[in-house]
């Protein structure tokens, strides 16, 4: 047990003089420590080193950079703390001459989290990797049997703060309570503050004991919101003695400290100091925002852009977001484009409208706006939303618009970045894109043919069920899926071919019985079961019997059908992590077959996480068909979920058909983390992405609380959108 400064001294004098291959206390650079700069931090004590030269001979140039300086933590252990300008990186194990160094290798998500230099745990740790003498990487690796999870890997929340990280650590046990109250000190809170006075509201306080309810991030204030004090907890703590906290209450992450705790944290830790205290204000009311808008108002008579800004603020955050300044900018000049051209909101775009005298910017997305479409297939921009609220004003029954629009535009990046690979075998994969595979979309921005598919039969389907859709005939249910799996529609089209890029057909059938395609209906299936009247078991037959009725054989129908099932719960306003609605999914009673036993193996996969990605997913079956590949995909989710870019590289790079799995795997991941959680760049790569949104969004609403379709307002401009199509039974 190191406890004093001498014992930390002496550990790393030994180490200075027998722990590299030379000694490094002699000689013409010889190194001495420096006693008067040792200091206590919470892992342990840090002992810095420089040249004699520099320390005694004041040769300023013999210095050493960065100044060398070892963390002997309380088992004796040596480490290096993070060199970056405010060491907040995980510390790394030192080597010893003479002995094989094994270099830890660390959960990523800990990593960067601002707070791995409190400390690195044991349960942190996956594995060491084998370094050869000059210091490469070998292939060499050992598992760690003593790592757990993290929090974002067990589905917790986003961790927008490095306070929210130490919460998730705590609530994980990665950190004890003496490590997370010294994080906690120097850790930003947010107090809601009376816009005049600045004082905290009265409804934050609680008595006996005297406690101050504060949020760990500003998507985390309580509605209706408009300024807060930003400030660290030792601010707090001068601020308002003898009062304790209350963080996040009644969400996850949260906690309770106690102002004996607080006190006890501030005497263990002295030299730690108060740095920041700021007044804030949400983005709609910051301002940046506020002048843009006196700057269009200034501009043009009769526009007032503000129109709308507070409420699509508080619809993000309802949903889980918050608009950025920059967003919100982007919404005001929006709406101010959209009062320019007389666009009412809350309306459908009829195509009666005259709209020869509208003038619109050529690039929409700098201006916030979005393409939206009438019943003609004709362009109506509307403002954009930023992916994060729905821009008609309307509740679902049991599904949330993010998750859904989420899935659609995950699941077109996530084509986009394994179509290139598609049917390529990981060797040749690795060949050509080098040994970590494909990492980027390499496309021309066309939407491809899986999510053309998409669109299509989501139409398809809109036009055939009802808004109150319960049940139906299989002989009728078999007949839509054949109806929708056709080249061209039967009956009048529906808006979609009407738009100039979705005029050359719709898709071709499915070539073979077990087709990976069939998934598809699957996801487009599970849309009705946010309807009132529906529910996973009738989504879970409807895509069953849709997939039975275009040609599938049974383990694919079943297939289909669980897929329906899995997003139905994927969709859910309050949806758990993918590996848990994957988990119910396998383990329902009564639950099995092929598809089933695809999903168990994700679920084994996330639990055991010992193979690599590629060996994992090859392990199952060729790839090549929609049980092998709805396996695959939910594979890669299950261990990668909380990061959608990496969970779309590994459902593409393995030998099988990477643009289905991609796709798949966007879409649950879409689906979990929102179109802002996915990546940007690759969205904004895309082609006709509002037509994607549009389509997501009319499912949406459709199946929800109060449907276009049975809403006297919009009903008629719905019919004209969506022809009713219904087949005979056969």
């Amino acid at each position: 047990m190191i406890v004093h400064a001498g014992e930390a001294i002496a550990k790393v004098q030994a180490w200075l003089r027998f722990g590299t291959p030379v000694d490094l206390t002699t000689g013409e650079h010889a190194v001495r420590i420096e006693h008067e700069r040792v200091r206590e931090v919470p892992d342990g004590w840090l002992v810095p080193y420089n040249t004699i030269r520099a320390l005694d001979g004041g040769d300023r140039l013999a210095s050493l950079v960065p100044r060398p300086v070892l963390l002997v933590r309380e088992n004796g252990e040596l480490r290096r703390p993070d060199p970056e300008p405010g060491g907040l990186g995980p510390s790394v194990p030192v080597s010893f001459a003479g002995q094989e160094d094994w270099r830890e290798i660390l959960e990523p998500e800990f990593a960067r989290s601002e707070v791995a230099y409190l400390g690195v745990p044991a349960s942190a740790v996956l594995g060491w990797r084998k370094h050869d003498p000059a210091g490469g990487p070998t292939e060499e690796v050992r598992v760690n049997p003593g790592y757990r999870p993290g929090p974002e890997r067990l589905g917790h929340p986003v961790m927008e703060t490095p306070l929210e990280q130490l919460l998730g650590c705590l609530q994980v046990r990665r950190f004890s309570r003496e490590h997370y109250l010294a994080g906690l000190l120097t850790a930003t809170i947010l107090i809601p503050v009376d816009p005049r006075t600045e004082q905290p509201l009265s409804s934050l306080w609680q008595e006996n004991p005297r406690t101050l309810t504060v949020f760990s991030s500003s998507r985390r204030l309580p509605a209706g919101t408009v300024k807060w004090v930003r400030m660290d907890v030792l601010s707090f703590a001068a601020e308002f003695p003898g009062t304790g906290l209350a963080v996040n209450p009644g969400s996850i992450p949260s906690d309770s400290v106690t102002v004996e705790e607080l006190t006890w944290a501030r005497a263990r830790w002295p030299a730690f100091r108060a740095t920041r205290r700021v007044v804030e204000v949400r983005a709609e009311y910051s301002a940046p925002v506020v002048a843009m808008i006196e700057q269009i108002r200034a501009g043009t008579e009769g526009i007032d852009p503000s129109t709308g800004l507070r409420d699509a603020a508080e619809k993000a955050r309802t949903a889980g977001f918050e608009l950025s300044v920059e967003e919100c900018q982007r919404f005001v000049l929006g709406r101010a484009w959209e009062q320019r051209n007389g666009v009412e909101t809350g309306r459908i775009p009829s195509p009666g409208d005259d709209i020869d005298g509208q003038s619109w910017p050529e690039d929409l997305d700098a201006n916030g706006l979005v393409a939206g479409y009438d019943a003609a297939g004709r362009v109506r921009p509307h403002v954009s939303a930023s992916g994060k609220f729905f821009h008609q004003d309307t509740d679902g029954v049991r599904f949330a618009w993010h998750r859904v629009a989420g899935a659609f535009a995950g699941f077109a990046v996530g084509e986009a970045l394994g179509s290139v690979v598609d049917s390529a075998t990981w060797p040749e994969i690795k060949a050509k894109f080098g040994e970590e595979g494909i990492a980027e979309p390499v496309s021309d921005g066309r939407l491809g043919p899986l999510t053309r598919r998409l669109l299509f039969q989501t139409e398809g389907l809109l036009r055939a069920l009802p808004a109150r859709f319960g049940s139906a005939a299989p002989g009728r249910l078999m007949a839509l899926g054949a109806l929708l799996s056709r080249p061209a529609p039967a009956g009048p089209e529906g808006w979609l071919s009407h738009v100039p890029d979705f005029q050359d057909g719709r898709m071709e059938p499915a070539p073979v019985a077990n087709d990976v395609t069939f998934l598809v209906l699957g996801m487009v299936a599970a849309l009705c079961g946010g309807g009132p009247e529906c529910d996973a078991a009738t989504a879970a037959q409807v895509g069953r019997l849709l997939a039975t009725g275009a040609g599938a054989d049974e383990p694919t129908a079943e297939a289909a059908g669980v897929t329906a099932e899995l997003f139905t719960g994927l969709f859910h306003s309050d949806a758990p992590p993918p590996q848990v609605v994957c988990r119910r999914v396998a383990e329902r009673e009564g639950a099995r077959g092929p598809a089933v036993a695809a999903l168990a193996a994700a679920v084994r996969a996330h639990a055991e996480q010992i193979r690599p990605d590629p060996e994992e997913l090859d392990g199952l079956g060729s790839g090549d068909t929609a049980v092998e590949v709805m396996g695959r995909a939910m594979i890669a989710v299950s261990r990668r979920f909380f990061d959608p870019r990496w969970a779309m590289r590994a459902a593409v790079n393995h030998s099988g058909r990477s643009g289905i799995t991609g796709a798949f795997a966007g879409a649950v991941v879409g689906a979990w983390a929102g179109i802002p959680g996915l990546p940007q760049e690759w969205l904004g790569g895309l082609g006709s992405r509002g037509v994607v949104e549009t389509v997501a969004g009319d499912a949406f609403w459709h199946f929800s609380a109060r449907s276009p379709a049975e809403d006297e307002r919009f009903a008629d401009e719905w019919a004209k959108r969506y022809p009713r199509i219904w087949p005979s039974s056969g």
